[in-house]
């Protein structure tokens, strides 16, 4: 079966991508800034089209999980999980609704399977199911090596065009 034909190339895809994430880097919010940064693109998958533009999208980030990322269990902590799902989510509705600007989240829940201990690099998956003119509705999980589902995400964000 051939691949589904998009209108936007797979480079104009990462590019906004990085522009989010660059944008998010330099508003150097202090306590965000260091897991935020370490989030490396592995892949955009477009999930939809109409017309001549994308209406969704799957965005997928590694991420290798520090010291300063775990509690005193040595498992990644739970703001890092809220913030590396915030990050990406933001990054995933970027890609999707060009143009957007001042994505804030609306709502953010996340529940915790299981641990990812330091030293772990996780697979970061967020889809951002649909976007209307100032609104996306995006989930997500963050597995580990082994293909483990450690986290889910449920998110809903506002934006300006």
């Amino acid at each position: 079966m051939a691949a589904a034909a998009f209108p936007i190339s797979a480079e104009r895809l990462a590019q906004r991508a990085e522009t989010c994430h660059k944008e998010l880097l330099a508003a150097r919010v202090k306590l965000t800034t260091p897991p935020v940064s370490r989030l490396e693109l592995q892949s955009i998958e477009p999930t939809g089209s109409k017309g001549d533009r994308i209406t969704g999208a799957r965005v997928t980030f590694s991420f290798t999980v520090e010291p300063s990322d775990c509690n005193t269990w040595g498992t990644i902590h739970g703001g890092c999980v809220f913030t590396i799902c915030n990050a990406a989510g933001k990054i995933a509705t970027a890609v999707v609704a060009e143009g957007a600007k001042n994505i804030v989240s609306t709502d953010l829940t996340t529940n915790y399977l299981a641990g990812v201990p330091v030293g772990s690099t996780v697979q970061v998956e967020i889809e951002c199911l649909r976007t209307t003119k100032s609104i996306g509705f995006l989930r997500g999980s963050i597995k580990d090596a082994q293909g483990t589902l450690c986290y889910i995400c449920v998110q809903n964000v506002s934006f300006e065009l």
